[in-house]
């Protein structure tokens, strides 16, 4: 055992220097193992023990942070036997708010397109990048208690729908109600253990959080938050759509070349054929929503919005609930389809161009089961 401890002192203090020496560039590392970490770790929405594990991380980093504060003030210093751990607090901090960013990075732009995903990520790596200059350095407990904002108001803002069983104005107010009321046990303790620094605990937490709250809340007023915990598994255009028992037959003309299209999206029309688009939509177990598909042709330029037709959907299906429309009166051009829920925000969309098909050639179909 001496032996054994022999060896493995020495590689510990080499990792400790290590650290040291190159502490930014860990504590992104960090940040970023979260992210990767998360990939492969995080499932449904709704799994019980995803919950309470991002309640865990949640409450670790405030706690840390809030130490953070403690200690800047020089009211708070780790008693000696964790005083070589708490070292590390930062990275690990970093770590957990990284794995609760990809998750709700996941939940958030899952049916986004990959420019809102990609300039979400950027701005996260924008955070991580202004938290390591030495001008903001003072200022990181700020930063940290930013993300942390960010991180509590996406938890709250998918775990009250969740429990409610819907979306919509109210479900959104009891979030924002529940994250204020955890941010607000945080500063009491804060101010109660620095009552003569009320000036700071507002400057790194209620300024902070307050301005994550009111974004959000102005994000949803203009419908630009995803409706989470609603998820767009699956959009194409076909042929054709039947149901057979638990599974749907769905028809498509595309050349297998064109992989990456989804179904039919250059949808070559014939007299008598009708355009399906089939969707595939995750919801929580007990969870309802009446959706809408707008059927909305771009043909002037502007769009116009041809048809409104409503898809109820219930949730429980680990595939997602699935479903189509059908529209049989259109003209050719390009069109679009969105997928709205009943507060009016966009599930997803899928583009398609309708072109006649006058030619007579025997058309080669594919049937795909879902």
């Amino acid at each position: 055992m001496y032996a054994l401890k022999q060896r493995i002192s020495p590689a510990l203090e080499r990792l400790k220097a290590f650290y040291e020496a190159h502490e930014p560039a860990c504590t992104a590392g960090f940040f970023a193992a979260g992210f990767l970490f998360d990939v492969t770790a995080v499932g449904r929405i709704d799994r019980l023990h995803n919950i309470l594990h991002q309640g865990l991380y949640l409450t670790l980093s405030g706690f840390f942070t809030g130490l953070e504060l403690r200690e800047r003030f020089g009211n708070f210093s780790p008693p000696k036997r964790f005083a070589a751990a708490w070292r590390y607090h930062k990275g690990a901090t970093h770590f957990m708010l990284g794995t609760l960013l990809n998750i709700y990075t996941m939940f958030y732009f899952k049916s986004a397109s990959l420019s809102v995903s990609f300039f979400f990520l950027a701005f996260l790596a924008l955070l991580l990048l202004v938290n390591e200059l030495k001008p903001f350095k003072e200022h990181g407990t700020t930063l940290r208690m930013t993300l942390f904002s960010l991180c509590l108001v996406s938890y709250f803002t998918y775990l009250v729908p969740l429990l409610a069983g819907r979306i919509g104005a109210l479900p959104f107010a009891g979030s924002i109600a529940a994250a204020s009321a955890c941010a607000a046990a945080l500063v009491w303790r804060l101010n109660r253990r620095l009552p003569e620094h009320a000036a700071a605990v507002r400057r790194n937490l209620v300024y902070p959080f307050g301005a994550v709250a009111s974004l959000f809340s102005l994000l949803y007023f203009f419908r630009l938050i995803p409706p989470v915990p609603l998820s767009l598994s699956e959009i194409g255009i076909y042929h054709k759509v039947e149901r057979r028992g638990a599974s749907f037959l769905l028809t498509s003309t595309r050349p297998r070349w064109k992989f990456w299209q989804r179904g039919d999206q250059v949808f070559l029309a014939r007299p008598g054929d009708a355009v399906y688009c089939w969707v595939a939509v995750f919801a929580p177990a007990d969870f309802t929503e009446r959706l809408a598909v707008r059927w909305i042709s771009l043909a002037a330029g502007a769009g116009e919005k041809a048809d409104e037709i409503p898809l109820g959907i219930e949730g429980g299906r680990d595939g997602g609930w699935r479903g189509y429309t059908v529209k049989a009166r259109y003209s050719p051009g390009p069109w679009r389809v969105e997928i709205v829920t009943s507060d009016g925000r966009e599930l997803g969309r899928i583009g398609l161009e309708i072109v006649p098909d006058g030619s007579g050639a025997t058309r080669r179909a594919r049937v795909l089961t879902r």
